[in-house]
């Protein structure tokens, strides 16, 4: 009879074979981790978690291409031919001269220290360190030679600094330009759009994006820390007054009231076409705002238009009322109706304008939660979670974040 192989023979030192590798047996360097763009999930380089790059994103690469794309935007508003240069008239000139010195102050306080910082992606680390190679040079040539000037240029040496801008100027924007289009190709995120990353039309659809949401952001608070306390104060107490009594106010109910409705014609109604006027909201948002900004003011004027017409008709039975008594009391029921009638259609009324308020509030939050989370937006969205900078109210854009 043959006898079975050890492997098959069932002894005591084979009874327990070797188990799986585990979770922790695995090396972290072959593990790969994924970051989500939108619906799109794309992978990480192995061994870098998203956790890590999370950090990088939010400390150093977000503001790194903020910066770069604040100085290509100042840059680009001077990007004039050398002919120009040489002969435009010195207002001009110095108007050029101050944002070349600006351009350089924000590499050497912005980009210089986030150049200086290691990056976890293999790629945008070659990138990086490339990138930083190419500043040392540009700081011994070009900003060397642009900070030996005075800010303010003395009328003597105005042909000395034509001749510099005319170098300077290509110099910088070619670093600016070159560089950014090599930290963007190597970010985690342009494999979902490289191509969108390094166009012209991404720097745009920043700007648009920054300008959407700021405004977007100013409605927001303005509904809740201005419109809130007044439809307490104003609106709500007129709505019951009218339910209750079924008379129209009169005095300071009705005056509360009225200022109420004339705010919303000549504050929010503004507001709501001034979004709707801007590029970046999309069709579906549009149609759902200026749902908002058509009916509101047209619920108001019905609303001051009923209260008028009241108020004549009031005049006209006071007008035709006779002397004997029958004329009065028929009088006074027709008035008494009047004031059931028009009230209960104020009522309807304002009980619609407080529903679309209610509704204008409740889509303000998700809406701008939704501009957060578009590409555009993405690579400025968490600087705001670190820069403790507030913004002031006007225009908001890349140059907010340099000032």
């Amino acid at each position: 009879m043959t006898t079975l192989p050890n492997a098959f023979s069932g002894r005591d030192h084979d009874a327990n074979p070797p188990a799986p590798p585990t979770a922790d047996a695995i090396d972290e360097a072959d593990l790969v981790h994924y970051i989500f763009i939108g619906d799109q999930k794309l992978p990480l380089p192995a061994g870098v978690d998203a956790a890590r790059w999370g950090l990088e994103r939010v400390r150093v690469q977000n503001p790194r291409i903020r910066a770069f794309l604040g100085c290509i935007r100042l840059l680009g508003d001077v990007m004039e031919s050398n002919y120009a240069i040489l002969h435009c008239s010195p207002e001009r000139l110095i108007e050029i001269w101050r944002k070349v010195r600006k351009v350089t102050s924000l590499i050497r306080e912005d980009i210089a220290p986030l150049l200086e910082r290691p990056s976890c992606i293999p790629r945008l680390e070659e990138a990086r360190a490339s990138a930083d190679t190419s500043l040392v040079m540009l700081s011994r040539t070009v900003l060397s030679q642009v900070e030996r000037l005075p800010r303010e240029l003395p009328a003597d040496r105005l042909l000395e600094v034509r001749k510099l801008l005319c170098v300077s100027i290509g110099q910088l924007h070619a670093f600016l330009q070159d560089t950014f289009s090599q930290l963007m190709a190597s970010d985690p995120r342009s494999q979902h759009d490289a191509d969108y990353f390094l166009s012209k039309r991404f720097p745009q659809d920043i700007e648009e994006a920054e300008w959407l949401h700021a405004t977007v952001g100013r409605l927001h608070r303005y509904l809740y820390d201005d419109m809130t306390p007044r439809r307490d104060e104003q609106l709500r107490p007129l709505i019951e007054s009218l339910a209750l009594r079924r008379r129209l106010p009169e005095g300071t109910a009705w005056v509360h009231g009225e200022i109420f409705l004339n705010h919303l014609l000549s504050e929010l109604t503004p507001k709501l076409k001034e979004i709707l006027a801007l590029r970046g909201i999309r069709f579906h948002e549009m149609e759902i705002l200026d749902r908002y900004a058509c009916d509101l003011p047209v619920r108001c004027e019905q609303v001051l238009h009923l209260y008028r017409l009241f108020g004549d008709l009031q005049v006209r039975f006071g007008e035709v009322q006779g002397i004997e008594q029958a004329q009065r009391l028929q009088s006074e029921q027709d008035l008494g109706a009047c004031h059931i009638a028009f009230s209960h259609y104020m009522e309807q009324h304002l009980l619609e304008v407080d529903r679309m308020l209610n509704d204008l509030m409740a889509f303000v939050p998700i809406w701008l939660r939704g501009i957060e989370k578009r590409r555009a937006l993405l690579l400025h969205r968490s600087g705001r979670d670190q820069d403790s900078r507030t913004r002031v109210d006007g225009e908001v854009g890349l140059d907010d974040l340099f000032a």
